[in-house]
């Protein structure tokens, strides 16, 4: 084969000055996803020491009976429909912390790193953990809030405190660390926990009077924000949205929500009349990374799993309204933080994975007007929303408005609760 020699001009390539456009800084700061979550360390180390002191097998065992438990509360249709109850003893507070404490860190701390990115200029001191159990939520804080000075866990198990405080003795917390079974009554003028949480509790209180009573009380107990979460199952988001519903019917414009809703009304997809809570309900995911104790007791080889929670952020006060300022594209994205935050209040978020189609994007969204929504963003509506919606993700919030006419697939949650506002006073 001859190859000729040909004499080819060489051009030097043209280079754009204009910047490659990339997610808006509106979309970026609406994002919820952190990535896969990996325990730390020192968690992973006394874990793996608590389950080396015990039998594995046995271990195995339990933890098989608590995923059991733990599966039932989903299938759980009608009153008549009782679930597995398991009391937290030795046995079931190592089973859980050696099979289930990882999923709940994850989902709590996906939670807590939106609240801190949504509100940045929150920095609690002092943080109050009801349903601690092995002091999960506690590590959670720890890694995202630098300035906490105060820790405190309640549990009813003891065996679940006993644990709890003998991983809390791998690391050094700046602050004080306190376990105990019971919620302290309520000092007048003293001050309240800056953050308080309940993670995962909700759905193993027997009735929802007992559920009712116990937000009633973490309520009282709150200084300025109480985040609720649950499991990611229809049974896990009506807790959570009954329990933030309880708490909107009675103090009304002292409180609203910091998120996932886009608005203080009731829930489209449990009070409205065509919600259907079984089939769509809101809920959404994290990943995290197993680790190595995890796969010996599932006896899985996949190195993560997904966490799927529902939750809810309430903070004291009136809802934030803001105008959206000028933005300069020259700034840096962390820079439009304090300009977003407001805004982003009114912004509808993804109760769905986005269904991207060929030149446009279907997006079903929890609306600042309370209803579920589906806003079609096609491409003709310019490259930075059409490539926002195209990165867009379930559970981000979404900035841009709709070219097209939204339809509203679930309407308005009617309050049938108007009596518990009689009730308090």
């Amino acid at each position: 084969m001859t190859f000729h020699n040909r004499s080819v001009p060489l051009t030097p390539l043209s280079t754009s000055t204009e910047p490659v456009i990339r997610n808006s800084p509106e979309a970026l700061f609406g994002k919820k996803r952190i990535g896969t979550v990996s325990l730390p360390r020192p968690l992973i180390q006394g874990i793996t020491d608590l389950i080396q002191e015990n039998d594995k097998r046995l271990i195995r065992t339990d933890a098989l009976r608590l995923y059991e438990s733990l599966r039932s509360t989903s299938r759980i249709i009608n009153n008549s429909d009782k679930p597995h109850t398991l009391a937290y003893g030795p046995r079931e507070s190592i089973a859980y912390t050696a099979g289930v404490l990882p999923s709940t860190y994850a989902a709590t701390l996906n939670v807590l790193a939106e609240l801190s990115h949504r509100i940045s200029d929150f920095s609690p001191n002092s943080i109050l953990d009801f349903g601690t159990g092995p002091g999960t939520a506690l590590w959670a804080a720890q890694e995202v809030f630098s300035d906490l000075q105060s820790y405190v866990g309640v549990d009813l198990s003891e065996d679940m405190l006993n644990i709890a405080e003998r991983l809390q003795a791998n690391v050094l917390p700046k602050g004080n660390i306190e376990f105990k079974r019971y919620l302290t009554a309520i000092v007048p003028n003293a001050p309240k926990p800056d953050l308080v949480i309940s993670a995962f509790t909700l759905g193993d209180l027997p009735s929802q009077a007992l559920q009712r009573s116990i937000v009633d009380q973490l309520w009282d107990q709150t200084g300025d924000i109480l985040v609720l979460i649950d499991r990611g199952t229809p049974i896990g988001f009506s807790n959570i949205a009954r329990a933030r519903q309880w708490i909107l019917d009675q103090y009304r414009d002292e409180v609203h929500v910091v998120a996932p809703c886009p608005h203080d009304g009731p829930c489209p997809l449990l009070y409205s009349p065509e919600a259907k809570p079984d089939s769509f309900w809101c809920h959404f995911s994290q990943r995290v990374q197993r680790p190595p104790f995890l796969m010996k007791t599932k006896h899985s080889k996949f190195h993560s799993e997904d966490s799927k929670y529902a939750y809810v952020i309430l903070r004291r006060g009136s809802r934030p309204k803001a105008e959206l300022k000028h933005v300069d594209k020259n700034e840096k994205n962390g820079d439009h933080d304090d300009n977003f935050s407001k805004v982003a209040f009114s912004w509808p978020r993804l109760v769905q994975p986005p269904l991207k189609k060929h030149g446009h994007v279907v997006m079903d969204v929890c609306a600042k007007e309370g209803e579920i929504q589906r806003m079609v963003i096609p491409k003709s509506q310019g490259k930075i929303p059409y490539r926002d919606a195209r990165k867009a993700a379930w559970g981000d919030l979404f900035p841009h408005p709709s070219k097209n006419k939204v339809i509203t697939r679930i309407s308005k949650g009617v309050n049938n609760e108007d009596d518990i506002v009689e009730e308090k006073k």
